[in-house]
């Protein structure tokens, strides 16, 4: 079985064990589990668009729903998918066109995601971003559960501005500067800091 864990992250808690007290406690509390690539890019890319501005809960629904009716997850199976039947997993029809321009998008750019793999994160999201329907935050999350890049920090991310709020701040809702400022302390790991403040908030761990 392919271990799809990310092969940084041994080193990544050690680090933030030593340089942040207050993180140390997290990680030995919340010590099972680890971040894991979501696989297949195209499918995270999906996910991401469908648990948008919902609840983890009714995202995992829908996705079910969408998986089980689409079956092989493909750009050419998407595109020929009937709106009607893509609303009736649960999906808005919003979702539904980013899902089809996100199609079209793979299907016209067959060496996008291969190209992505070899730029910088900033680059990474730039590209993203010109998919409708994707932002910065939809691309922060490909990049932490696909790519597994070690050093991002999703400042648009409540959970984890909430998290810092809570365990550094001692106030519910950071701005971004104070946010990146605690986050100081975790360069070049913060993404396994992200993922360990969210399991402060949730001990389930997030996927995305």
């Amino acid at each position: 079985m392919k271990n799809n864990r990310a092969n940084w992250w041994n080193e990544a808690k050690s680090f933030l064990m030593l340089n942040d007290p207050i993180m140390k406690k997290i990680i030995l509390k919340y010590n099972e589990g680890s971040l894991e690539s979501r696989g297949k890019p195209f499918n995270a890319l999906c996910r991401t668009i469908i648990g948008q501005q919902i609840s983890v809960k009714a995202a995992a629904s829908i996705w079910n729903k969408f998986e089980c009716g689409i079956k092989n997850i493909k750009p050419e199976n998407i595109i020929k998918c009937e709106d009607s039947i893509l609303r009736q997993f649960g999906l808005s029809q919003k979702k539904v066109e980013y899902l089809n321009h996100l199609s079209n998008f793979i299907i016209n750019n067959p060496l996008a995601i291969n190209s992505w793999k070899k730029m910088d994160d900033q680059t990474v999201i730039k590209e993203l971003c010109k998919i409708k329907g994707i932002g910065p935050w939809s691309a922060e999350m490909f990049l932490m559960f696909v790519f597994l890049r070690k050093d991002i920090l999703p400042l648009g991310d409540l959970g984890l501005r909430r998290a810092v709020g809570t365990n550094y701040l001692k106030k519910y809702d950071p701005t971004y500067e104070e946010v990146e400022k605690v986050a100081e302390k975790w360069k070049p790991y913060r993404t396994a800091a992200t993922w360990y403040l969210w399991r402060s908030i949730d001990p389930i761990p997030v996927e995305y």
